[in-house]
């Protein structure tokens, strides 16, 4: 396992490379957890950037801290175990929300995706989900 700055360093450099910040903040999280992430699922977190497709709703880095809980808490069949994954995503939704004010794109990102501010702007919502997702994964 590496730390939790490797992780939010990963991820800002998902970021700075133009991944989105759903694909991110999923790739930083996991780099954390040192879970190897396959293809499909990279691929699987692009749809959310700009808030799910640009629809400037759910904010994409916390969809991608959302989906790494998922990699690391999900379940493969119905018998397994469901509520730790809702518990950990319900941690991240609340703790991001008072973090941050708000959980939706368009309230924190202001419908900007063309100038350096929103680079800037959506580049602390990656690190801080980065973050946030890793501390609660780590606390148990």
């Amino acid at each position: 396992m590496r730390t939790l700055e490797e992780g939010v360093e990963h991820a800002s450099e998902c970021w700075a490379n133009n991944l989105n910040c759903a694909e991110s903040v999923l790739r930083g999280v996991c780099f954390a957890q040192s879970v190897e992430l396959t293809d499909q699922a990279r691929k699987m977190a692009t749809p959310f950037g700009g808030g799910v497709g640009r629809s400037e709703d759910v904010c994409g880095a916390l969809i991608g801290g959302v989906l790494a809980i998922g990699v690391s808490l999900g379940r493969t069949t119905p018998e397994e175990d469901r509520l730790a994954g809702y518990e950990a995503a319900g941690k991240l939704h609340k703790a991001f929300q008072a973090r941050f004010g708000s959980t939706c794109c368009k309230v924190l990102n202001k419908s900007d995706f063309k100038t350096p501010e929103h680079r800037t702007r959506c580049g602390e919502y990656v690190g801080g989900a980065t973050k946030l997702a890793i501390q609660i994964l780590r606390e148990g």
